[in-house]
């Protein structure tokens, strides 16, 4: 893993080219559901990047959903009529139609719109849309009391603040949310589209209550009755995107809930299938997810050097402070090289948080890491009064009350005052001791190099440690 992905996630950028922005998506990404519609699969992705810009979307698209509705509404013969009553010139003048209103929404919202294989030559198509969420979203969920798990299953952070809700039968949860799932638009052209019929469409919000999904879909209706034989698709993203949420009574509170049966609405909406207990924490992970993906793409500027550059190339610290990779691995390598280990933490001038081990070990490479792991025991084993080091292989070892230790790797047992064997009810013997013991052992040492030696020893002594 390289430092420049620690923070990696796909990015999310609605582009504005007049080239032809089109990405996989097969409709069993779609968890839970059929690939009936397999003839309806999407194009080969036209642009780059590592990573599908819709994967975290994916989840709430329903492509194969989505696309056996509309399959049966194009086989149920919707439009077929108004297709004969019409002549060649019309249908031609239509098609065109379609081909110049479909690139100007792939001008206007890039990768949001993902363009599928026609099916009988119909243009085929869906749009994400985002909601502009100034100030985050407020969810109130509604529970019934008779759902024993909702109140240990869900919304248990300090964002999160539990009230009780008019009715003595049910209970509800506030919850924030910065980034809400998208709302997917997924529509096919009838060859009588502009002239006489509108797209065949299907909305889909699968964290949303059916009635409610139910209700955009006729206010799709209406605009489209009101701009008869005109191109509709982006008026209706647009009132999707910036009228919808105050249209059903969401502009201050979103309100989701309790659980019902499965409501027997418009065929065209696709709504929350799942319990609220399990949709919420969906939707905190996508928000969460979401709030990452947006950290990546915007600018910031590191600190250290001042340069300004995208999410993608910085290390967020747990004290949450932010630093480019590439200073934090120069910081990094320095202090390992020079053996200030010590120094390891936030650059910032008024934070002390120490730079945690998971991000050092990818910041540094592998015989950096292993001697800042090094100097790190050797600086904890220092600060312990009872650890002293075997001379013969630097193992460290603890002391006991009568100043005695055994080395856990050679077993030799030493006096952790001289450092020689154990001696137990005998003095530890003196530097000059020590030299005349050896004097005698060896019979070769002069009065002259006896006392040099003992100069040279205790010189030595006044600035060294014994090595661990």
């Amino acid at each position: 893993a390289q430092p420049s992905t620690e923070l990696s996630c796909a990015p999310m950028a609605a582009t504005a080219s007049t080239s032809t922005a089109v990405h996989v998506l097969e409709p069993n990404h779609e968890p839970g559901t059929g690939s009936s519609a397999e003839a309806w699969r999407p194009l080969s992705c036209a642009g780059g990047g590592e990573e599908n810009v819709l994967d975290l979307d994916s989840p709430w698209a329903a492509v194969a959903e989505a696309g056996s509705r509309l399959e049966e509404a194009t086989a149920a013969g919707a439009g077929l009529r108004a297709e004969e009553e019409a002549g060649q010139d019309e249908i031609r003048d239509n098609l065109q139609r379609q081909e110049d209103e479909l690139m100007a929404l792939e001008a206007i919202y890039g990768d949001d719109l993902v363009v599928f294989e026609s099916k009988a030559g119909l243009r085929y198509f869906q749009i994400y849309i985002r909601y502009d969420l100034q100030d985050g979203a407020e969810v109130c969920a509604k529970f019934s009391s008779d759902n024993e798990h909702a109140k240990d299953g869900c919304c248990r952070d300090d964002s999160r603040e539990q009230h009780q809700d008019d009715e003595p039968d049910d209970f509800s949860y506030s919850c924030s949310f910065e980034h809400l799932p998208p709302l997917v638009l997924t529509c096919v052209f009838p060859r009588s589209y502009p002239s006489k019929d509108p797209p065949h469409f299907v909305v889909t919000a699968k964290w949303m209550d059916g009635p409610n999904v139910s209700r955009l879909s006729e206010m799709l209706d209406i605009i489209w009755a009101e701009l008869p034989g005109q191109e509709v698709v982006y008026q209706w993203v647009e009132w999707i995107r910036s009228s919808s949420l105050p249209h059903l009574g969401f502009d201050r509170k979103i309100t989701l809930g309790p659980d019902s049966p499965t409501h027997k609405g418009d065929k065209r909406a696709i709504s929350r299938s799942l319990s609220l207990e399990s949709v919420i924490p969906s939707m905190f992970s996508y928000s969460s997810r979401k709030c990452h993906q947006v950290f990546l793409e915007d600018l910031h500027m590191c600190m250290i050097c001042l340069n300004q550059t995208k999410g993608s190339n910085f290390i967020r610290l747990p004290c949450e402070h932010l630093f480019c990779v590439k200073c934090m691995e120069t910081l990094c390598k320095m202090h390992v090289k020079e053996g200030t280990s010590f120094q390891l933490i936030c650059p910032d001038t008024k934070c002390t948080a120490s730079i945690p081990p998971y991000l050092l070990k990818r910041l540094l490479d592998e015989e950096e890491f292993e001697r800042w792991d090094r100097l790190t025991l050797e600086k904890a084993l220092d600060s312990m009064s009872d650890v002293v080091h075997c001379p013969r292989c630097a193992i460290g070892c603890l002391e006991d009350e009568d100043n005695n230790a055994q080395c856990p790797k050679c077993c030799f047992v030493l006096c952790s005052l001289c450092k020689d064997s154990r001696h137990p009810g005998k003095q530890c013997l003196t530097l000059e001791e020590k030299i005349r013991q050896r004097q005698q052992a060896t019979g070769k040492m002069s009065a002259r190099e006896m006392v040099e030696e003992l100069m040279s020893i205790k010189e030595l002594y006044n600035d060294a440690r014994s090595c661990p």
